[in-house]
């Protein structure tokens, strides 16, 4: 359920890790935290979703959307860039204290997830059902 290749983006023949994002996403100090998966829609094309849970009294804007894209094409590429950022106020992780991306994204999915016993905070899978931005890709 945890493997590294969990982690494993895709989108249009692109393959690079979720940690790369993480790395530059989480350097801003408005982002306490973050979770970066793909959605897949019925022709099997993806995208990448980035979800950012902020810092205390830190507000989710247009400006911070461009700042993070702008970081992410300059350290990575056009090709890394998400195709969606959205806000959030938890992300899951289990126990042992790792990110459960596996967990999103089946969730945005539309599936459910079944051990949630192995999460340290599973109600906030809850979060990330029926987000009206992730419908109709």
């Amino acid at each position: 359920m945890l493997g590294r290749s969990d982690g494993t983006l895709n989108p249009n023949g692109v393959r690079f890790g979720s940690s790369e994002i993480y790395n530059i996403v989480e350097a801003f100090e408005e982002v306490c935290d973050s979770v970066c998966v793909p959605q897949y829609n019925s022709d099997g094309e993806e995208r990448v979703i980035l979800f950012l849970k902020l810092v205390q009294n830190q507000t989710f804007s247009s400006e911070l959307v461009a700042k993070i894209r702008s970081a992410i094409r300059v350290s990575l590429s056009a090709r890394h860039v998400p195709a969606v950022i959205l806000p959030i106020t938890d992300i899951p992780y289990t126990i042992s204290g790792k990110k459960v991306e596996v967990a999103v994204k089946q969730v945005i999915a539309g599936k459910e997830v079944s051990q949630r016993g192995a999460f340290s905070n599973p109600e906030s899978l809850d979060l990330y059902k029926n987000i009206p931005e992730l419908q109709n890709f």
